[in-house]
């Protein structure tokens, strides 16, 4: 990733939640792409279906806690790239996530509960006494 590529945005997923498991170099890579609708500004439009894409645990993750009309906020990377049928497509790639409304907690901790027991992620650091909100760090 480019030192100066970083983006965070914050809006809601508008459309289908697509989830999948990729094979890249003959190993299984979960993917997960969502369109997301950013308000506008008094000086600029909103912004509908910019494509988002999560990949490995935090696809994982993101798949179970999201679903239609999700507000979240993420950050990550602008990546520009060439479809199969020469078309171009700009994406963020999401590095962390943060889950603002509504998101199915039940489904996400249980997915977190058992990617956790299968020691596939690193509980989180809590700091005493506060009230840690759903944040999530991708391990690609």
């Amino acid at each position: 990733m480019a030192r100066n590529n970083r983006v965070s945005v914050q809006g809601d997923i508008t459309g289908d939640i697509y989830y999948d498991i990729l094979q890249f170099a003959n190993q299984p890579l979960p993917f997960l792409r969502v369109y997301m609708m950013i308000k506008g500004t008094r000086d600029s439009k909103e912004v509908k279906g910019l494509r988002i894409v999560f990949y490995g645990i935090l696809a994982e993750l993101a798949e179970a806690y999201l679903k239609k009309g999700s507000r979240i906020e993420v950050e990550g990377h602008i990546q520009v790239r060439q479809t199969r049928d020469d078309g171009i497509v700009v994406e963020v790639v999401a590095e962390d996530v943060d889950f603002i409304r509504n998101v199915d907690y039940t489904k996400g901790r249980k997915r977190y509960a058992e990617l956790s027991a299968a020691g596939k992620l690193n509980p989180p650091q809590e700091e005493a006494g506060a009230n840690i909100a759903v944040v999530i760090e991708a391990w690609v």
